[in-house]
C-alpha cells in the first residue's frame, strides 16, 4: 500500500499546481499569487519503515512544494488520522484524499474545485443580499468576512456508480450498502448521498470548524462531519467523481466481520445523534480571528 501511495504522489503531485491554476482558486486575490502545494501525509501509528520512507521521499521534492509528515504515536483510526492531517494543514483549500488513489484526481480535482467556486459564490451572494438587514448577525454567526473563503465543503460522490456496484457486489454487501444509506438519511442528513467517499474539499474555515469539533475516530467519522456542518451552517455540496476499487486498499473481511463492522458504524451514527441531541457533545463556534490564528496544539 505504501508503494501505491508513493506512486500516486509521483503521478499526480507535479500536475496539481497546473490543475489548481487551470480551474482557478475561489478567491481572486489568492489566484494572482504564486501557489505552493502542501502535501500532508498522516502515518497512523504504523510500526514499519513508513516514516523513514516518506522522509526520504520528501527530500527529493525540489519544486517548492511542501511534503509534511504527521506521525501518530498510536493508531487513532481513519477519523483521527484525517482530523490530525486537516488541522496540521495551512492552505486556504484543504483536500482530503485516500492514500490508495481510488479517486481519479485528474477528474475529481477540477470537479470539486468548480463546484467549490460555485458554492462559495452562492454563499457570498446570499450573505451580501442579507447584509443590510442582518449585518451584525451574519458577522457573528459565520465569522467570515468577505475577503475570506466562507466555511464550505464539497464531497466527491460515488452515488452515480451505485447501480453498477450493485450488479457486481454480493447480496449481503448490497443489503448492507442500502441499509447504511438508509440510516445516514435518518440519523445524519438526507441531503448527502455518499458520505464515505475519500475525496473531499474544504475551505480553511470549514476545516477548522468541522475537525476541531469532530469526536468519532473510526470509519463513520464522515457522517459526524455532515452533522456538524448542518448544525454550524457549513454549506456542503456533492459532485460525482470517477472512482475505482483498488486491490489491497480495504480490509479483507468475511461476511460476519463485515456485518460486525457495519453494526459498529451504525452504533457510531446513533451515538452522534444521541450525544448532540442530549447536549453531551457541545459544538465550538469560531470568530474570524480564531479561524485565522488557529494552530493545532503541539
Amino acid at each position: 500500500m505504501l508503494d501505491v501511495t508513493l506512486q500516486y504522489l509521483d503521478t499526480n503531485r507535479m500536475d496539481l499546481t497546473n490543475l489548481f491554476h487551470s480551474v482557478g482558486y475561489c478567491n481572486d486575490r489568492i489566484s494572482k499569487t504564486p501557489m505552493q502545494c502542501e502535501f500532508v501525509i498522516v502515518n497512523d501509528g504504523s510500526t514499519d519503515d513508513t516514516e523513514n520512507i516518506i522522509r526520504r521521499y520528501a527530500k527529493n521534492v525540489t519544486n517548492g512544494d511542501i511534503v509534511k509528515l504527521i506521525s501518530m504515536h498510536k493508531n487513532c483510526g481513519k477519523g483521527g488520522a484525517v482530523k490530525s492531517g486537516m488541522l496540521h494543514s495551512s492552505g486556504q483549500l484543504c483536500l482530503m484524499v485516500d492514500a490508495d488513489g481510488a479517486t481519479d484526481i485528474s477528474d475529481g480535482l477540477p470537479k470539486v474545485l468548480h463546484e467549490m467556486k460555485r458554492l462559495v459564490d452562492e454563499v457570498r451572494h446570499r450573505r451580501d443580499n442579507s447584509t443590510s438587514t442582518t449585518k451584525t448577525t451574519t458577522a457573528t454567526t459565520t465569522g467570515i468576512p468577505s475577503h475570506h473563503l466562507p466555511p464550505t465543503a464539497v464531497f466527491g460522490s460515488r452515488a452515480h456508480l451505485e447501480e453498477e456496484s450493485t450488479a457486481t457486489r454480493s447480496k449481503i454487501r448490497t443489503l448492507l450498502m442500502h441499509s447504511f444509506h438508509f440510516f445516514v438519511k435518518i440519523l445524519c442528513s438526507p441531503r448527502i448521498k455518499d458520505t464515505q467517499c475519500g475525496f473531499k474539499l474544504f475551505t480553511r474555515s470549514a476545516a477548522v470548524v468541522l475537525f476541531t469539533n469532530l469526536h468519532l475516530r473510526r470509519w463513520a467519522f464522515d457522517t459526524e462531519i455532515v452533522v456538524i456542518g448542518e448544525k454550524l451552517g457549513v454549506e456542503i455540496s456533492e459532485v460525482g467523481v470517477v472512482w475505482h476499487e483498488v486491490d489491497g486498499s480495504k480490509l479483507a473481511i468475511g461476511k460476519l466481520s463485515l456485518l460486525i463492522a457495519s453494526l459498529g458504524m451504525l452504533r457510531d451514527m446513533v451515538c452522534v445523534r444521541a450525544c448532540y441531541l442530549l447536549g453531551i457533545w457541545r459544538l465550538q463556534r469560531y470568530s474570524t480571528e480564531e479561524v485565522d490564528q488557529y494552530k493545532v496544539a503541539k
